[in-house]
This record gives C-alpha cells, sequence and structure tokens, in this order.
C-alpha cells in the first residue's frame, strides 16, 4: 500500500489588512473600565492606546469569533459590532463574500473551517449549488475520514488510456501501452493572468512542488529563478513556438498547447513532433464555448491525451455577447464528459476543468460530474488577501505590502489552502464510501441534481397544467 499523502499545515497568519465580516467600534462614551478585555478569551479589547494603559485601544477585529460576550458585559453599552462594508462590497453575484473569509481562514491555519452552529447555506442554486453529494456511508462504524485505519487515495491519473488490450495467438501484449503520470491530489494550479510581484510568482511555484502537483505557466514566464521546479511546471505555448522552446519541452514533463482550428487536423502530427524532442505528455487547452464538447470528442478521437477544458472566472461559458443562458460549470463539465461517453472514447483522456473552481467542495462535485481533476487559480490569489469585484467589470485588489512578505510565508498559505482542501476532500470521499479520487469521476450515482429531482417530482404534474391551459 503507498504511503498515505500529507500536507503539513502551519498557522501562517499575514499581517495585512484585510476584510472582515463584522467590525468592532467603541463609541465615545466608553469609560476605560476594563470589563471586555476580562470577557474576551480572544483578546480582541486590550489597554495601551496611544501607549496609555488607561485607556483601552481600538478593538482587534480580526481575532473576533463574533461571540457578542463584549457587548453584552460593557456596562456603558459603547461597543457596537456591525457589518463590515468593505465585506458588502467585495465579490458579487458568483464570488460570495463569505467565500473570501473561508479561503482566507483556510490559507491561515489548514483547516476546514465549523461554525457550530450547522449549514445555514441555501438549499439549491445555480451551478454547483444545486447539486448534492450523497452521505449515506457516513453511519458506517468503519468509515475512516481523515485519520482511520483504511487507506484513501487522493491521487489521479494524468495520460491516455486504452479502452481494451490486444493479444496474439501466443498471450503476447500487442497493444501499446501509453504513458502515464501520477499526481497525488487532483488539483493543479492555472497561474492567474493579474500581474503578480515576484514574491508571488515564486511562493505559487515552490507551493506547487511542495504539494508535488503542477502549475500552469506561460513559457516566457518561467525564468532562472523556478527552473530548479521546472518538473511542476507546465509551460503553456503555441503550436507554432515548439521550435522555439525545444530546449524547455526537454526538461518539463507536460506542454499545454492553446488550442486554435489549425490544431483539430494536424493533433497528431504535433504530438509526433513533441515525442520526438522529449517523451512528454501534451495537455489541449481549450476554452468552455457552446460547441466545446463536440471539440473536445474530435480531439480525443484524433490522440489527445489531456484536454484542459477552462471557463471563465465565474465557472460560465467563455461568450462575449451578453447572453443570459450561458452554461455553468456544472453542465459544461456534464456535457463533456457524456459525449465522451457516447462516442465510448471517456476512458481514453483525461479531462482537466478551471474555472468558477471556488471553494474545496466544488472539487469532488465537478469530479462526480465527469472531470478527472481540477484546475484553480483565483483561490490562490483569495488566500493572499486579494479582493475580487465582479461588478460593473472583474477587478481585483491586492493588499498594500503584500509584495513584501517573504516568499516561505507566501507559500505555506497555499500550502495551508491546499491542506483544507485535501482534508475536505478526504471527508467526502469517506462519506460517500469512496476509497480512489479515481472512482469519482463520472460517478453521478452518488450525487443528487436539484433540476432532475425537481423534474421527476413536479414536472409531469405542470407539465399536464401548462398543456391544458394551451
Amino acid at each position: 500500500m503507498p504511503k498515505k499523502y500529507h500536507i503539513h499545515s502551519k498557522v501562517t497568519p499575514l499581517n495585512l489588512d484585510y476584510v472582515f465580516k463584522f467590525k468592532i467600534e467603541r463609541g465615545e462614551n466608553c469609560i476605560n473600565c476594563g470589563k471586555c478585555t476580562k470577557v474576551c478569551i480572544y483578546e480582541a479589547h486590550k489597554r495601551g492606546k496611544d501607549g496609555d494603559t488607561r485607556k483601552m485601544a481600538d478593538p482587534n477585529t480580526v481575532v473576533c469569533k463574533n461571540c457578542f460576550r463584549c457587548i453584552q458585559e460593557c456596562p456603558r453599552g459603547a461597543l457596537e459590532k456591525s457589518l463590515d462594508k468593505d465585506f458588502l462590497n467585495i465579490g458579487g453575484g458568483y464570488w460570495k463574500p463569505d467565500m473570501f473569509i473561508t479561503l482566507w481562514k483556510q490559507a491561515e491555519d489548514g483547516k476546514v473551517p465549523v461554525t457550530g452552529a450547522g449549514y445555514r447555506g441555501p438549499f439549491t442554486g445555480p451551478g454547483f449549488d444545486s447539486m448534492w453529494t450523497d452521505m449515506s456511508e457516513i453511519v458506517r462504524p468503519t468509515r475512516d475520514g481523515i485519520h482511520g485505519r483504511e487507506y484513501i487515495s487522493t491521487s489521479v491519473e494524468l495520460g491516455r488510456k486504452l479502452n481494451h488490450l490486444t493479444f496474439d495467438e501466443k498471450g503476447k501484449l500487442l497493444s501499446k501501452i501509453h504513458d502515464t503520470i501520477d499526481i497525488p491530489i487532483p488539483i493543479i494550479f492555472d497561474f492567474p493572468k493579474e500581474n503578480l510581484s515576484p514574491n508571488v510568482k515564486v511562493a505559487l511555484v515552490r507551493a506547487a512542488a511542495e504539494l508535488n502537483t503542477c502549475i500552469v505557466l506561460s513559457a516566457d514566464d518561467i525564468k532562472a529563478d523556478i527552473k530548479k521546479y521546472i518538473k511542476n511546471i507546465i509551460p503553456l505555448i503555441s503550436h507554432k513556438e515548439i521550435d522555439k522552446h525545444q530546449g524547455l519541452i526537454k526538461s518539463v514533463r507536460f506542454v499545454a498547447l492553446d488550442y486554435d482550428e489549425e490544431i483539430l487536423s494536424t493533433l497528431p502530427a504535433l504530438q509526433d513532433k513533441i515525442k520526438k524532442i522529449n517523451n512528454v505528455l501534451t495537455i489541449i487547452r481549450i476554452p468552455a464555448t457552446k460547441s466545446v464538447e463536440a471539440i473536445v470528442s474530435k480531439l480525443a478521437q484524433s490522440g489527445a491525451e489531456i484536454i484542459h477544458v477552462v471557463a471563465d472566472y465565474r465557472g460560465q461559458e467563455n461568450n462575449d455577447s451578453a447572453d443570459q443562458n450561458r452554461r455553468l460549470a456544472k453542465d459544461i463539465i456534464r456535457a463533456v464528459h457524456l459525449k465522451l461517453v457516447e462516442d465510448r472514447i471517456r476512458d481514453e483522456v483525461t479531462i482537466i476543468f478551471s474555472g468558477g473552481i471556488a471553494m474545496a467542495e466544488h472539487v469532488p462535485k465537478a469530479m462526480l460530474c465527469g472531470a478527472d481533476l481540477i484546475a484553480i487559480d483565483l483561490p490562490l490569489l483569495i488566500a493572499l488577501g486579494a479582493r475580487l469585484y465582479e461588478e460593473p467589470e472583474k477587478i481585483i485588489v491586492f493588499p498594500e505590502g503584500l509584495e513584501k512578505i517573504a516568499v516561505r510565508t507566501v507559500m505555506q498559505r497555499i500550502i495551508n489552502l491546499m491542506g483544507a482542501w485535501h482534508s475536505q476532500l478526504l471527508e467526502v470521499m469517506g462519506a460517500m464510501g469512496i476509497r480512489e479520487a479515481r472512482r469519482l469521476r463520472g460517478e453521478t450515482g452518488r450525487a443528487i441534481f436539484f433540476e432532475e429531482i425537481d423534474n421527476d417530482t413536479f414536472g409531469k404534474l405542470f407539465k399536464k397544467r401548462e398543456t391544458a391551459n394551451i
């Protein structure tokens, strides 16, 4: 049995200004009695304003756990707690403010946040919110979760596989076995397009290496300071730049090609050209357009090894129009997966999906819909304090001073985030009775989709009524 994969988390706070859900304010009627310092076990209240211990300092919202004890115990009612204005403004229709708090907390301590008050979110909604995982195995006495006796593997295999094996009359294997590469977690990093400071760039690459996963980088961004981690880097190039980057291709395990229509007709020749330089795996990176499943199928039939389907940052189809009916991540992945199943080639190709993967729970949900693994970008930045604003256009604001934070600190926060996501993946898999992440792919029997339940329950009833009214 392989050694259990473990991510070593370490509490890593960032002393940067960040948004929090609530803000504590001290009123002018405070008599500096210090009662709040005695009742607050989290030390949100301290003496020492301007060095004078007779006066109370401003409350420290960062450590506040929202127990409201100080509010209740203040003899003068001088403390007030309210929703932070910045908290209400960040995000938008898809990236909810609470997501930012969750990702920040996970990056700080590597743990899955537990509120202790049960689930208070919506029971349905668009995209992944309309999908539930089947936790019927959670009551099993032998359920191991993270720390139990049974082994749960989160590793996934990348590369092309065979549908069947062929032997000659003497039993000798005739089929050529394709090369594949295993990574221990079904998550890779998709390098953000935003203008990142040098310390953040290096930290993301080092974190990928530490986690033994990979990061997609534009070939032009691969500088000397990160080449020591080249085995964990996937260079992204145009198919017309293969000759230009021969030296780089010789040193990597994967190479990613940006899709264009020319690739569809020349893929076998391009792959042969790359194989002659180095026996690497080729990833075709394709935007999630309305016809993406048909293109993916054609690529797979042409011999594609790995296909990376990329939705926009909200997990929607890439479409420049104002079309309100754009498919969401869940439906895009299912369409691609089912098209490959229909064409009887699903097991031959590896599918990576990215776009709109915002929370730990989205990883198993995307895999249940049919992805082999996922790629993330924005959660990595939010873990470092970045704020995302969706309206009127996508804007990302980095906290002041991030560029001065040590690479090791930035790297550890990324590792912590992945530690929290890995822990949650183990818990979900344990609760579903699944022992290998590979088995998650397309296992829709372990998921419940609101649209299907709604249609089965009310579809026929309302369809009859609509027909009668016509």
